[in-house]
């Protein structure tokens, strides 16, 4: 079978069983959330009790922010590398890199302190103080350990950089869709007892208007996509590192760079859905929104842009 071949059988395959999925999701996801979710919420109380489910909770957004922050360095480190004017934009890049570092534990503590119903120290001067010094720490110390190493790999590590920061991007989709659709969560609707006001992931919901007289949070209202699955599934970025390094060009390094990020964002979707935080619909639309953002990045950057930087390093050299 042809290469061309291959890729058809392989596309026509995922939208198959894409579709086959939403349309189960879109039939069952009341019965799946009474299932798996309803067990473990208590009356009266917005959080689940599952243990697991919280971890997911606090730590699922590690991956973005996480290839984030690397991103960010490796732009600082290229830039570095220029002279003139635009060799000043490493000090954005890094600023960047500080930025998503301290988001990344912002955004932890903040979902553990709701978690533990104390909110209101996320507004203390020492929780902000921590954050930034964070920040600082893991973008200083990935520049200090990793900055020679990137230097050294430039070809392989800008393209993976840009392909890294397009994806991440995406998450803005997420968040711009949320609102508009005003899903009700499960969990929302198991405290105030009533779940006439579930909607399908295709239907805009007018929960919030209907409830705005109770002074509902307007995180109960934000159900479709997952911004938890979103972000966990850029792990799928692991599948641009064997195109990246030819010693990780063997079928057991494809093999891991596939079945580490399916697993990991199943992982994260179950116990969103199993938190009542999410559908099992929010979850699928979220976790396939970030494969196919990282995959449109990959084919940019890793095959378009690094061909045409080949085709003119070759031109230069003769």
């Amino acid at each position: 079978m042809s290469n061309k071949n291959k890729s058809f059988l392989a596309v026509g395959s995922f939208v198959l069983i894409f579709g086959i999925l939403l349309a189960l999701a879109t039939v069952f996801d009341l019965q799946v959330s009474r299932i798996l979710a309803a067990p473990k919420l208590r009356e009266g109380q917005y959080f689940s009790t599952s243990f697991m489910s919280s971890l997911v909770e606090v730590t699922a957004m590690v991956p973005i922010w996480g290839a984030a922050t690397f991103a960010a360095c490796v732009l600082a480190v290229y830039f570095q590398q220029k002279k003139g004017a635009s060799g000043y934009l490493w000090l954005i890049f890094y600023g960047l890199a500080v930025f998503t570092g301290a988001s990344l534990l912002k955004d932890m503590m903040k979902y553990l302190l709701q978690i533990l119903g104390r909110e209101q120290l996320q507004e203390q001067p020492w929780v902000k103080a921590l954050t930034v010094f964070f920040g600082l720490t893991a973008a200083t110390l990935l520049l200090t350990l990793a900055g020679k190493w990137i230097r050294a790999h430039m070809a392989q590590m800008l393209p993976f950089a840009l392909a890294i920061i397009c994806s991440c991007c995406c998450f803005l989709f997420i968040e711009l869709i949320k609102n508009p659709v005003g899903r009700m969560r499960f969990r929302a609707m198991h405290l105030i007892g009533d779940y006439s006001y579930y909607t399908p992931w295709y239907r805009i919901s007018g929960a919030r208007e209907q409830l705005s007289g109770m002074g509902m949070d307007r995180d109960f209202f934000k159900s479709f996509p997952s911004g938890h699955t979103f972000c966990g599934s850029m792990s799928y970025l692991l599948i641009l590192l064997p195109d990246l390094f030819p010693s990780l060009q063997t079928r057991k390094w494809r093999l891991l760079s596939y079945a580490v990020p399916i697993a990991y964002t199943g992982f994260v979707a179950f116990f969103r859905v199993a938190g009542g935080a999410h559908f099992f619909s929010d979850v699928l639309v979220a976790g396939t929104m970030g494969f196919l953002a990282v995959q449109l990045f990959r084919y940019i950057f890793l095959y378009k842009l690094r061909d045409k930087l080949e085709q003119a390093a070759r031109r230069a050299a003769a």
